[in-house]
């Protein structure tokens, strides 16, 4: 066992023959609201005490494979969750029957519930304390430590999978491993004075619970840059959008038209993976104008948001917002790698158009009482 004191740093360390270790380690600056942290390894759980609540996460790296379903909800449906947990009757009778059999499936590790970058991000500009922690505690009860990698790494490693690079599967999208939800250095470690690799490598665990906790409960809302950039992306679409209905000749082309502007959305990660490939640049030419298309569109995340972008600049009245990019990026690969996601209306419509079009993926829902009989299947018997 390694109980961790957050409010001290010093570690107290249980070896296999009851002989018991201390040591202190570095913990963040900010404190938090964690104040101890306790792993059992007979169970692989972490067990976390903060802000008067005890949260069990399941501890692991890249080799632990999801061998549950896995339910991705949005952000709206997390904060049904919540009202669920916190105020059942504050929630509409038709949505109770889902939660009901998610909150026991989740408990009983029959299925996996996993957060993204997106839920961080979103959960810290919630303005209300009250209403930020029951949302912050839910997402921890149920999540368990399970993530969904963030969707920057998962582009990356689909991108050099078109250039004959290994593809990204469901066990490197939903995972246990520290800081995956973060776009990090996987290799980053702490310094721990000489405790060996595997002690090392629990303890870069606990950590990491520590900070995925407090980046949920503590954080502050953003400063207003993050949206003020999301806000200018979403405004670049409309001109592309609008040429495309008024002009003939763009519409004939409008595959190829929203085609170059989805891969200069990729920025330098596309050309980058062809380089380390070996391809030259007349050979990277010649792939970006006669394979790139199907190539991308045999992808579960890329194909997604190539046929999400298309659709909707094919659509001049659908006006892009700022929070669009959440969903546009969160809900596309959650969309390959889950089981079922239950996300906002617009997006998981383009996405049941852009099913034709992609691998097959997640069973796609944007309200939770359609999504129970799907549940109860994939559960199967209890």
């Amino acid at each position: 066992m390694i109980s961790l004191d957050h409010e001290s740093g010093a570690a107290s360390i249980v070896k296999a023959d009851r002989e018991i270790v201390t040591t202190r380690i570095v913990v963040p600056a900010e404190q938090g609201s964690v104040t101890r942290t306790t792993f059992i390894p007979a169970e692989s759980r972490l067990e976390v005490v903060a802000v008067d609540e005890t949260f069990s996460m399941r501890l692991g790296g890249p080799q632990d494979a999801p061998s549950a379903p896995v339910v991705y909800l949005d952000q709206n449906h997390w904060i049904d969750f919540a009202k669920w947990r916190k105020r059942p009757t504050d929630l509409t009778p038709s949505k109770r029957p889902f939660f009901e059999l998610l909150d026991q499936a989740a408990n009983e590790d029959r299925a996996i519930v996993p957060i993204s970058s997106a839920h961080l991000s979103e959960t810290s500009n919630r303005g209300a304390r009250e209403s930020r922690l029951d949302l912050a505690t839910t997402m921890l009860h149920y999540s368990r430590g399970w993530q969904l990698r963030t969707v920057l790494a998962l582009r990356r490693g689909e991108l050099r999978a078109l250039f004959g690079g290994a593809p990204v599967t469901k066990t490197d999208a939903i995972t246990l491993a520290p800081d995956a939800i973060l776009d990090k250095d996987p290799n980053h470690s702490l310094d721990t004075q000489g405790l060996g690799p595997e002690i090392t490598a629990l303890v870069q665990q606990q950590v990491w619970a520590f900070v995925l906790v407090n980046l949920l409960l503590d954080h502050e809302p953003a400063n207003g840059a993050g949206r003020e950039a999301a806000e200018e992306w979403a405004q670049s679409f409309a001109p592309l959008a609008e040429n495309l209905r008024i002009n003939s000749k763009a519409r004939a082309l409008s595959r190829d038209a929203t085609r170059i502007r989805f891969i200069s959305d990729l920025g330098r990660d596309l050309p980058a993976a062809a380089k380390e490939s070996g391809l030259d640049s007349d050979q990277f030419s010649e792939w970006l104008q006669n394979q790139a298309e199907n190539a991308i569109l045999a992808t579960p995340g890329l194909g997604r948001m190539r046929e999400v972008l298309h659709f909707r600049l094919s659509n001049a009245d659908d006006i892009w917002e700022g929070n669009d990019l959440n969903d546009w990026l969160h809900l596309t690969y959650a969309a390959g790698y889950c089981d079922i996601v239950l996300g906002e209306k617009k997006t998981i419509n383009y996405l049941l158009r852009a099913e034709k079009s992609v691998p097959q993926g997640a069973i796609l829902h944007r309200r939770s009482a359609d999504a129970y009989e799907d549940l109860k299947t994939l559960l199967g018997p209890s």
